[in-house]
């Protein structure tokens, strides 16, 4: 029996300390069989919506919303289409820009990736199934305060490759102390994250850990808090 809601929170530590950011997300079922996902986060600086709609494991469509303690907000949205992902992009005033990014048919659709932690298990469970490499579709936040190029769409060529199976992750803390069995621990690289980076990913793909190394002096460790879930146990969004 699959579960028709589910929700949790990604708590970012530095060096091992707090960051105080966080994302929220929730999913739910909808009678086509797919998932509607929504996830926040609010950080220093900016706060940051994504509304998603996820089939067979993969964002078919998302909007995003970027807003700034100061400055204008930009939104765009994307939908996966045949042959061409189409992006509609609005920044503060503006006239909405709309873009087309084409791909060949015959390599298969890139994977959409909206920027939240609770769409990378699924993109690289979607890369190991193709063989470990694909293209991978984010929205550039690269300069947050250039307005011009924020949110506009970038291809990346991702790779992910199985390092073990069957991993218990610990919980953290003594009011979510629950591990998480039967994960799969992974290598995930492009842009940012180089050989380093490790991926822990549950059994519906739910990404409960990752750790990355930002610089000599940077140690992110961000680890899932899992709320809850109605309906049965397990799916695969």
């Amino acid at each position: 029996m699959t579960s028709d809601s589910d929700r949790g929170i990604y708590h970012y530590l530095l060096n091992g300390e707090p960051t105080g950011i966080e994302e929220r997300w929730q999913r739910h079922r909808q009678p086509s069989g797919d998932w509607l996902v929504n996830s926040s986060r609010r950080a220093r600086g900016n706060h940051m919506e994504v509304d998603a709609w996820m089939s067979a494991g993969r964002v078919s469509r998302f909007e995003l919303s970027w807003a700034p303690e100061e400055g204008e907000p930009v939104r765009a949205a994307y939908r996966l289409g045949d042959g061409a992902i189409k992006v509609s992009r609005h920044a503060g005033g503006l006239d909405p820009q709309e873009h087309e990014v084409s791909f060949p048919a015959a390599n298969g659709a890139p994977l959409l990736s909206p920027l939240m932690r609770v769409f990378a298990g699924p993109v690289i469970a979607r890369l190991l199934e193709a063989g470990g490499q694909g293209t991978v579709v984010v929205p550039n936040i690269d300069q947050p305060t250039a307005t011009g190029s924020l949110l506009q769409p970038r291809l990346s060529t991702r790779r992910a490759r199985l390092l073990e199976t069957g991993v218990e992750v610990p919980g953290m803390g003594e009011h979510w102390a629950e591990p998480t069995p039967g994960c799969r621990l992974c290598e995930y690289q492009g842009d940012q994250y180089g050989p380093e980076a490790r991926f822990w990913l549950a059994e519906d793909d739910m990404l409960v850990r990752y750790q990355w190394r930002q610089s000599p002096t940077e140690h992110w460790d961000v680890r899932l808090q899992r709320l809850g879930k109605e309906g049965g146990v397990g799916s695969r969004g």
